[in-house]
């Protein structure tokens, strides 16, 4: 997608931006412990609600502005972030709620000096809230703590943040995630065999804690042997890096590999071509992440045994919502576990699975 021009307007002082990028890399997690400012919200009291039940009746009649900071917005995982979105926007103008919420994300899933640039550019126009997908897990700190010493609350999603100053965290309960992969790929090679895994990003925290919620449940099977879990795809958030990777682990391990496992939509999208272009489809086990029409298609002909998947269209509809309790003073609960499933060729009629494919965009 080419850049818009709002884009462009909020890239603006990308140079500055890069400064404060190298110093979140050399600085410690201090920040985090930082007090917030005077402006600030106080904190709500109160029992913990669920975002999702929230009365949010104090809120209507009010025009309120927030914006959405997805890690990028090409893939057809942050289309249904969107989706979520959307029909959290039009619940609350059907509650009364004059709500606008800025959806705006970098080129890609890579760029953390955008990211930064964005987070600080809200900041600046006063918002009255700031919901980050932040695509590190320590260069986002000190952009996350200007928001919050110039009083605007922030909802984490998708990824954690080294930052406790939070409204909450919504998203996957990611290392459960790793787990759930590794035991249906022990399952599909019968509790033996040779495996690798190909890591996405460094710094990204979701894939991160999927990648050692693997490796940690992988351990407990004694018969499995892990190759490789040090390779990272990287890239921009596309499939190419993940090809290339995928390409060049399964030249070093030739005739060795018998189950892989990948964590999020690139990197599977990638391997899943690498598989495809050395001839093991169907013949080596293969646990992906996140389903879009590319991992869907490779389930469907066999390529792929299992997909793990998230609900990102929850993580976005109830990221808007926990701003929005929050946002209307009530105490809501910290920290979102929006879910996971295993989905198998077998089983996408089930109604659970049904439901999460329904309102995932596939493209």
């Amino acid at each position: 997608m080419k850049s818009s021009v709002l884009f462009r307007t909020l890239l603006a002082g990308t140079a500055a931006s890069a400064l404060l990028l190298a110093a979140c890399d050399k600085s410690d997690t201090s920040s985090s412990a930082a007090a917030p400012a005077a402006s600030a919200p106080a904190a709500p009291a109160g029992p913990a609600v669920d975002p999702a039940k929230a009365d949010l009746s104090s809120l209507k009649g009010k025009t309120i502005h927030v914006a959405f900071i997805p890690k990028g917005m090409e893939n057809t995982y942050w289309k249904s972030v969107k989706k979520g979105i959307d029909v959290a926007v039009k619940e609350a103008s059907d509650a009364g709620i004059n709500l606008t919420v800025d959806w705006q994300g970098p080129p890609n899933e890579s760029d953390r000096a955008s990211q930064i640039q964005l987070v600080e550019t809200y900041v600046a126009q006063k918002l009255d809230g700031i919901i980050l997908c932040p695509m590190d897990i320590k260069a986002l700190v000190a952009p996350a703590d200007k928001a919050r010493h110039a009083g605007i609350p922030l909802v984490i999603v998708d990824s954690a943040l080294d930052y406790s100053d939070i409204v909450a965290f919504v998203g996957t309960n990611n290392h459960s995630a790793g787990v759930l992969a590794a035991q249906e790929l022990a399952r599909e090679l019968g509790d033996k065999g040779n495996v690798i895994m190909m890591r996405f990003l460094a710094g990204s925290a979701s894939t991160n804690d999927r990648e050692e919620g693997f490796l940690d449940e992988i351990k407990k099977h004694a018969n499995i042997k892990v190759l490789s879990s040090d390779n990272y795809a990287g890239g921009g958030g596309d499939a190419s890096a993940g090809l290339s990777k995928g390409t060049d682990l399964l030249n070093t391990y030739k005739g060795q590999v018998d189950g892989i496992f990948t964590p999020n939509e690139p990197s599977t999208n990638g391997m899943l071509k690498a598989i495809e272009n050395a001839h093991l489809a169907g013949t080596v086990k293969f646990v992906g992440f996140d389903g879009d029409k590319t991992n869907m298609d490779g389930l469907n002909n066999g390529e792929v045994g299992a997909i793990v998947l998230q609900y990102p269209y929850q993580m976005g509809y109830l990221g808007v919502k926990t701003m929005l309790a929050h946002l209307a003073g009530l105490n809501v609960i910290n920290n979102v576990d929006t879910g996971t499933v295993v989905l198998r060729k077998d089983n996408q009629s089930d109604p659970a699975v049904k439901t999460l494919l329904d309102n995932t965009v596939q493209q």
